[in-house]
């Protein structure tokens, strides 16, 4: 689904959405009213949402996405891309936040990925176990994508819906984000979560790197921070 108010925007976009992808249902919005009342009727697997809406935040829009179809992949595209627009975006674990003009190609690249991403689980045919592991905790999860050499992103959603975001390459921590911190605090506050939930994300690279100590040590200062920050 593509949400868009700029008509001219909306118009190419979908054109070579419908193009590289004929065989998908491209469903365009120009409001977040509209939005919604798509996301009601069809189980959508891919959104490209702008920020700046008639009826307000792309960004906002994200949460409901989260609720209706945790799944989904989301990219987000914005004329303003501001900092925090980004965090925020990153936070909510969107597979690319692009600033305007775009590449619409870029997106529709995006958006096979997916398609082919989702083939290939319905399929069973990813090379790998498909796995469900409880009592484990997010210091666990992320000691075991550091020994296995990992270059994958994360995502985190606590049990009171917070939501953060760690990326890895070839088994070091690069990149992490919360709503309220980014590259070590952010590796700090997941490790402090008590019980949520993790799935592998997909996407780019990270805009930035943040993080430029060893895993090793970086889970070390983190445990310790978020022991020291846990309520008595």
């Amino acid at each position: 689904m593509l949400l868009e108010d700029d008509l001219v925007t909306a118009v190419a976009l979908a054109k070579t959405l419908n193009v590289a992808m004929p065989d998908d249902l491209i469903l365009t919005a120009r409001s977040m009213a509209e939005a919604r009342m798509l996301l009601e009727e069809y189980e959508i697997d891919f959104f490209v949402l702008d920020v700046n809406l008639p009826d307000g935040s792309g960004i906002d829009f994200i949460a409901e996405i989260s609720v209706k179809n945790p799944s989904a992949s989301v990219v987000v595209m914005t004329a303003q891309p501001l900092p925090e627009y980004r965090d925020q975006a990153e936070a909510y674990g969107v597979v690319r936040f692009m600033e305007k003009p775009v590449h619409y190609l870029s997106i529709a690249g995006l958006a096979r990925d997916c398609r082919a991403a989702l083939a290939a689980q319905a399929s069973g045919n990813t090379g790998f176990f498909a796995a469900s592991l409880t009592r484990l905790t997010v210091l666990d999860i992320i000691q075991l994508k550091c020994l296995n050499n990992a270059t994958q992103v994360i995502d985190f959603t606590s049990a009171q819906g917070g939501r953060g975001r760690i990326y890895f390459q070839n088994g070091e921590i690069i990149h992490a984000t919360t709503a309220k911190s980014k590259g070590e605090a952010a590796v700090s506050e997941i490790i402090g979560w008590r019980g949520g939930r993790a799935q592998e994300g997909t996407g780019a690279p990270p805009a930035e790197r943040t993080i430029f100590t060893t895993w090793q040590s970086l889970l070390l200062n983190a445990a310790q921070t978020a022991d020291e920050n846990r309520p008595s």
